[in-house]
Order: structure tokens, then C-alpha cells, then sequence
């Protein structure tokens, strides 16, 4: 069943905003196609397609999803091609609770004056990767920031490779965790520094040393793993 995202929709609305309908026809939905529509604020709504090209549609029942009992937020360094956006993609896929882009030191590619248009592209990324996982929850996304604004939400995750202590011993008592992952040349020492004076502690994944765009939704399959939640 496909999943469609209006944060206006309601379990009285009769049709779907706009910018949905043209994936309404990439879908080629019908008449009396079955259909599922979320807020991206916990609330889906499953419907029926009454008039497919102008969005119509009828709420046959409604549902308010709980919040995940563990959330896990990404600190995603920007990186060169699209690296940083298949890490976005994977881990909203995986659950994750909000994403911040972390414009590192050393970050190959820079936002600088192109803030807003990332930011809403990574946005974009977001809301597709909450629809194909059919979530109800769109996590939030923030940024550009840079390393002195970085602060853990619970417990902060800096995953260095050459760190001692291996990420099957973090703590499982917390209920919120804060990932941070470099860019393609590694996190700076004296942003490592910074990091761990901010709260980070420098956990690794296994031996092997992972891109950026696989570290951030290995660490949160190992996290969700650990936690029984899978």
C-alpha cells in the first residue's frame, strides 16, 4: 500500500495537497485504490482514492501512532556527492528522530550560500525516505552547524574508527542518543577535542573503517539491535 505525506491532512479532509498529486500519477493510482495518508506528526489516515487526478480521496479510519520508545538523532557531516544524502535516506529509512548537517572541517563539499535550498533538498530526502518506509513520523532536520554548536540530545555517539571502546558497550539505558558522523577525510583533532568537551564519548564499529554514508545507519541498526527493539 502506498504512503502519501500532507502536514495539513486530517481525518476530515477530502483531498490531498497538490504537490502530492503528481506522485498520485507516478503511482498511477485508480479509483478505489487503497492508500495511506500521514501528517509526518504521528497521525495516518488510510483512505480510499475516489478522483486520483484532483487528489480526491475518502478517510475510511484513522490512527495515532506512539512515539519510538528509543530515539536516535544523526549529526551528519556534509560530504562530497551525494554520500551525505544516502546516509539521510538509510537512516530516516532505520527510524532516526531528526538529522543535523554538520558542515565539518574537513567537509570537501560547503554549503556556504546555498543553505536553505540543501537544507530543504535534504528535507525532501526526508519526507520520500518516511514514505517508502511507511513511518508516520518525519524526523526533523536542521542545519548547517558547525562544530562548536554541536551538543548530545541524551547520549552522544562520536564513531572514530581508532577509538577503544567498541559500540556494543554503550549504555542501553538511555532512551535518547546523538550520532556523530565525519566526512570522507575524517574528523579534525581539534574538532575531536571539542566534541568530547561537548559531551561525546568516541565509541567504534567493528574493525573495518566505513564511509560516511554507511557508519550513521550501521550505528543505528547496531543501536536499535542492542536495544531488542528488532
Amino acid at each position: 500500500m502506498h504512503w502519501f505525506y500532507d502536514p495539513t491532512f486530517t481525518r476530515d479532509s477530502t483531498k490531498i495537497r497538490g504537490d502530492e498529486i503528481q506522485h498520485f500519477k507516478s503511482l498511477r493510482i485508480r479509483v478505489g485504490e487503497e492508500l495511506v495518508v500521514t501528517d509526518g506528526l504521528g497521525n495516518s489516515h488510510s483512505c480510499k482514492a475516489i478522483d486520483p487526478a484532483k487528489g480526491e480521496v475518502q478517510v475510511e479510519s484513522s490512527r495515532q501512532h506512539d512515539r519510538p520508545e528509543v530515539r536516535i538523532q544523526l549529526i551528519q557531516a556534509i560530504a562530497k556527492g551525494d554520500r551525505d544524502e544516502m546516509a539521510l535516506q538509510a537512516s530516516v529509512e532505520l527510524g532516526c528522530s531528526s538529522v543535523v548537517a554538520w558542515q565539518a572541517e574537513h567537509s570537501i563539499s560547503r554549503w556556504d550560500g546555498k543553505e536553505q535550498k540543501s537544507l530543504e533538498r535534504w528535507r525532501q530526502i526526508a519526507v520520500a525516505a518516511m514514505k517508502q518506509s511507511q513511518q508516520a513520523f518525519l524526523p526533523d532536520i536542521q542545519g548547517p552547524l558547525s562544530t562548536s554548536d554541536l551538543e548530545p540530545i541524551g547520549h552522544g555517539i562520536l564513531l572514530l574508527p581508532e577509538a577503544d571502546i567498541p559500540l556494543s558497550e554503550v549504555d542501553l539505558g538511555a532512551t535518547e542518543y546523538s550520532l556523530v558522523v565525519g566526512p570522507e577525510g575524517g574528523i579534525a583533532k581539534p574538532e575531536i577535542e571539542q566534541l568530547n568537551a561537548s559531551g561525546f564519548v568516541a565509541y567504534r564499529l567493528g574493525e573495518s573503517v566505513m564511509r560516511t554514508s554507511t557508519a550513521g545507519p550501521a550505528a543505528i541498526a547496531a543501536i536499535k539491535t542492542l536495544r531488542g527493539l528488532w
